[in-house]
């Protein structure tokens, strides 16, 4: 494969970004040759593949050189894995060329190094492992395909050489190539399922669409489009393709991982266990089906198996924010109070704008008749996520049980404008109303929540003679 191609790398440093920072450019530049059973597109495709891989393991060596990654003990592999989380490699331009004794390409890739945010994204890489995972199966399945590439490369030029026919190697390229342009949807698509918003799940089916129908036993491929059919809450679509999925690779724990989460997502609890049961033992380290266990648990009302899920996941991952929120809700269905708090104000320490950790310690507070502490923090859940139902209507029953009606009537004007077509929203409203006295506002509203299946109040009132 030497013999082929040329590499050049050149480093290009720019200007500084911040006082803190700057941008490094990694220009790396492939000349691949083609001819004989490679046609120039199946040139083309691996050729960028190849410069791409090497331009990011290039800057691999810069990410590696990070304190964070030394003391998170990265292993080999999975620097690559890392560096493509966190850099993206661009092609900046491809031309044709003809030499005496060849014609080729030459393809031009950019990764760019903002090193004033890169420890940063790194950081986020290195605390969700299940990505950094996905991102190694992607890179391990590119490495096999490029390798395949170079062993058909040589057999290539070895027949060119010997003036034979190279026509048998034509669909071996080609199914090389299909492999690869599939790797490239599947990164694309796995691009808009990261992170918290999940920025477009029905670009990313698309894409996936077009991996699986070049490479229809790409394990990955359907993992992933079930975890897109499972943001947009299609579960048993979802479902169907972890199935495929770990089919096609039976030790594919992500998978299992995956399925867990659609069945829980259909309320099918137990199904969802034995997923993660599954999960642990291919993988006792992984961290999230622990985590994930522990919510199933908790859904069919064993917290103290939640817990000790919860202990392991945190035993595992000491940062996992969402285990301390979780294992505090836990506490508290065990009347376990000031634990549950504790847990809390960890989760709340490790990230300030956590709104649900705000509100589960303000529902606990509340059990403890603290009901200042408890309105403090509903304040600071709705201050965080202005669209907060459950605390409006936390807050607007603290207020109301204070005396505090008209504070109590704005929260629940709000949460009839958040959910206009559920009763709770009217029926505390309706309280309020009546709490002031307000009888001809109070009755309307307990009406309106009894019309939406909910008539405890309206049936009081009307025993009371407050409504007719």
């Amino acid at each position: 494969m030497k013999a082929i191609l040329a590499v050049f790398l050149t480093i290009l440093m720019l200007l500084p970004v911040s006082a803190m920072g700057e941008i490094l450019t990694i220009k790396h530049t492939v000349k691949q040759t083609f001819g004989g059973g490679q046609s120039p597109d199946d040139a083309r495709i691996s050729g960028m593949a190849k410069a791409k891989r090497e331009a990011l393991e290039k800057s691999g060596t810069y990410i590696e050189s990070l304190t964070l990654v030394k003391n998170s003990q990265v292993e080999k592999d999975e620097i690559l894995a890392l560096t493509a989380g966190v850099l993206k490699a661009e092609v900046v331009s491809q031309k044709n060329y003809a030499s005496d004794d060849a014609f080729g390409m030459e393809i031009v890739v950019n990764v760019f190094v903002d090193t004033s945010v890169l420890e940063e994204r790194v950081k986020k890489q290195l605390q969700d492992r299940t990505h950094l995972t996905q991102l190694k199966d992607t890179q391990k399945r590119e490495k096999e395909l490029l390798h395949k590439v170079a062993q058909l490369e040589e057999e290539n030029r070895k027949l060119m050489a010997e003036k034979q026919s190279t026509e048998k190697l034509k669909k071996e390229f080609q199914k090389t190539s299909q492999g690869l342009t599939a790797v490239d949807w599947v990164k694309k698509a796995y691009a808009l399922l990261v992170g918290e918003k999940f920025a477009d799940p029905k670009k990313a089916i698309e894409y996936l669409n077009d991996a699986i129908k070049l490479q229809p036993d790409y394990a990955g491929a359907y993992s992933n489009r079930g975890i897109a059919y499972g943001v947009l809450g299609q579960y048993q679509r979802a479902i169907e393709d972890f199935n495929q999925a770990i089919l096609l690779q039976p030790d594919y724990a992500g998978a299992f991982n995956n399925r867990g989460i659609a069945y829980y997502g259909l309320g099918l609890y137990q199904r969802a266990i034995e997923d993660y049961n599954q999960v642990i033992r291919l993988q006792p380290d992984y961290t999230d089906a622990y985590y994930n266990r522990g919510v199933a648990y908790y859904g069919l009302g064993l917290y103290q198996p939640a817990i000790e899920d919860f202990n392991e996941a945190i035993r595992l991952k000491p940062d996992h924010v969402l285990t301390y929120n979780a294992r505090g809700a836990a506490y508290d269905k065990r009347g376990q109070y000031q634990r549950a708090i504790e847990d809390y104000n960890k989760a709340i320490l490790m990230k300030l704008d956590y709104a649900e950790a705000y509100f589960n310690r303000g529902a606990t507070y509340a059990l403890l008749g603290q009901k200042q502490r408890t309105i403090e923090d509903y304040n600071q859940a709705i201050r965080l996520n202005p669209d907060h139902a459950e605390a409006y209507f936390a807050r607007g029953s603290v207020y109301g049980s204070l005396y505090n009606y008209q504070s109590a009537i704005e929260d629940f004007n709000k949460l009839i404008h958040l959910e206009p077509g559920l009763a709770r929203g009217y029926k505390g409203r309706g309280l309020a109303y009546l709490g002031q006295g307000n009888n001809k506002l109070g009755c309307r509203d307990v009406q309106k929540a009894c019309s939406l299946g909910d008539c405890e109040v309206s049936e009081w009132a009307k025993g009371k003679g407050r409504c007719r």
